[in-house]
């Protein structure tokens, strides 16, 4: 069955995060339109390690759109679902849908989004279709910025994006921490 949107969710030992994360999704007035796939970091791989692996999940994505909710983030609304795919059905789809949240409180994006620069955007912002993120998943760099590394390949490629003003997650600026105990 192919949902609208499939969220990935890589874990770091932030178990109170990862709750409140799955809840969010869980609340979801569209939930029954959304794959959510939590990715556990047992072996402690961290940052680089979790962009090295998002490869191996490329066939368990169904979902038209990828949205990487990290495990201590949560979507701002029950509806920001729904929002999202009603603007995907009016603007055909686009390949990357940008979107704003709010980390460690700031909000991004931080002025023009795309072309993406650095500090200027957060992984957070970009609803990738699943074509696209499927075609670029390698593209992630073995670092903490390794989502920017992402974003630029897209850009890169050729690939347009499409700005929704509209709140779509919260969360903190971590930097790859574990939850303090």
């Amino acid at each position: 069955m192919v949902s609208f949107i499939t969220f990935v969710t890589p874990t770091y030992r932030r178990p109170k995060g990862l709750a409140r994360c799955m809840a969010s999704v869980a609340e979801q007035s569209a939930v029954g339109r959304v794959q959510h796939l939590v990715l556990p970091d047992y072996a402690g791989v961290g940052i680089a390690g979790m962009y090295a692996s998002l490869p191996t999940y490329r066939d368990a994505v169904r979902g038209q759109y990828v949205y990487l909710l990290c495990d201590d983030d949560e979507l701002a609304e029950i509806d920001v679902i729904e929002k999202v795919e009603r603007y995907a059905k009016d603007y055909q789809y686009p390949p990357v849908i940008l979107v704003d949240v709010i980390k460690g409180g700031l909000q991004w994006p931080s002025g023009e989004a795309w072309p993406p620069v650095m500090g200027r955007i957060d992984l957070g912002c970009l609803i990738v279709r699943a074509d696209v993120w499927k075609a670029h998943v390698t593209d992630y760099g073995a670092r903490y910025e390794g989502d920017f590394d992402f974003a630029a390949a897209i850009h890169a490629a050729g690939h347009s994006a499409a700005y929704l003003p509209l709140l779509f997650a919260v969360g903190a600026v971590s930097r790859g921490a574990a939850e303090a105990a």
